[in-house]
């Protein structure tokens, strides 16, 4: 049973005869309702103890798609609400693809909240009618209300300093890079290049860490990212766009980081050349950031100043420092008059 994660892809005949595919409901909510099959005439507001709801459903963005093994003639004559979509599974495939059957195949009614981008975020598992449009509805009208928010992962996230040395498994440090490796990039090029050091590699790594680093040598594992100009796009006006998408791609590993309870913090003060020899990083690559990971750790480790700094509220400047509308507005600040 899936209970989370991006919600597998569909395409399947609606009662109407159309296809409706899954990326082609992407932007609006989708309420996912696996069934059985159709019953009596009545059976989508039994079933889906939707009803009269479908038009609070549609204010919110949401699609309320109904997935039965019926064939198109089949749910056509059994279709009562006119805002609910309902789609013909012959072969159970989507069914079995979310895990809603049983080990003898039968299908176990199931919802699947999906946000706009194809996520689940919620699910109910061997649905009764009674009160469950009520319920999704207003799981529904949280999880609208909780997107229009900035990410509590983005809000969480914090270069701490205070590490642990407790090891970091393998598997965990894949799982980052794999989520650095989804940014987006110039035509698909992908010019991020990852060396995770541990070991012999991560003390000679730690050995040309300055003194204010200290703090990192704590670290179970250091993560270099370096690129190559020539890996990316090299525009006109002079910019090698390689260094935005090592960027994002920094920033996404950082977030699932979080995500997993660990801290990744990014450093710049380090000797590059012999982080480069270390490394084996060829000498016409640029080596970009060095990331430092690791578990939560005391902060008795940490100076005065940097247990401060790890104890203090976040600190960052107003909105209005850094956003402008329509135009740059910013070179009275910059200049100091």
């Amino acid at each position: 049973m899936l209970v989370s994660g991006v919600a597998p892809g569909f395409a399947l005949k609606s009662s109407s005869g159309h296809d409706v595919s899954l990326r082609g409901l992407r932007g609006r909510y989708v309420v996912l309702c696996l069934l059985p099959g159709a019953g009596t005439p009545e059976w989508a507001r039994e079933d889906l103890g939707l009803g009269t709801l479908i038009s609070q459903f549609s204010e919110l963005e949401g699609s309320v798609v109904g997935v039965s093994p019926d064939s198109p003639d089949t749910l056509a004559r059994f279709q009562e609400e006119p805002g609910l979509t309902l789609l013909s599974d012959p072969d159970r495939a989507v069914a079995r693809a979310y895990g809603a059957t049983t080990p003898e195949g039968e299908i176990e009614r199931s919802t699947y909240l999906l946000d706009r981008m194809g996520t689940i975020r919620h699910v109910w598992l061997r649905v009764r009618a009674e009160g469950h449009g009520e319920e999704v509805l207003a799981a529904l009208r949280a999880l609208r209300v909780a997107d229009g928010e900035v990410n509590p992962l983005i809000q969480a996230r914090r270069a701490y300093r205070a590490l642990s040395d407790e090891v970091v498994e393998q598997d965990a440090l894949e799982k980052l890079v794999e989520a650095a490796h989804f940014a987006p990039s110039c035509f698909n090029n992908q010019p991020w290049r990852f060396v995770i050091a541990q070991g012999e590699a991560l003390e000679q790594v730690k050995a040309a860490l300055p003194g204010g680093n200290y703090w990192a040598k704590r670290a179970p594992v250091i993560i270099a990212l370096a690129s190559h100009r020539d890996l990316d796009c090299k525009l006109s006006d002079g910019r090698d766009y390689f260094l935005l998408g090592c960027g994002m791609a920094t920033g996404m590993l950082m977030v699932q980081a979080t995500q997993m309870g660990l801290i990744a913090h990014p450093i710049a003060g380090y000797d590059p050349v012999a982080v480069k020899e270390a490394l084996e990083i060829p000498a016409d690559y640029i080596l970009i950031t060095l990331i430092v990971v690791g578990r939560p750790g005391d902060v008795s480790s940490l100076s005065d100043k940097h247990r401060a700094i790890e104890r203090a509220p976040r600190d960052r400047k107003p909105l209005s420092a850094v956003l402008a509308w329509n135009t740059f507005g910013y070179l009275d600040q910059t200049e100091g008059s």
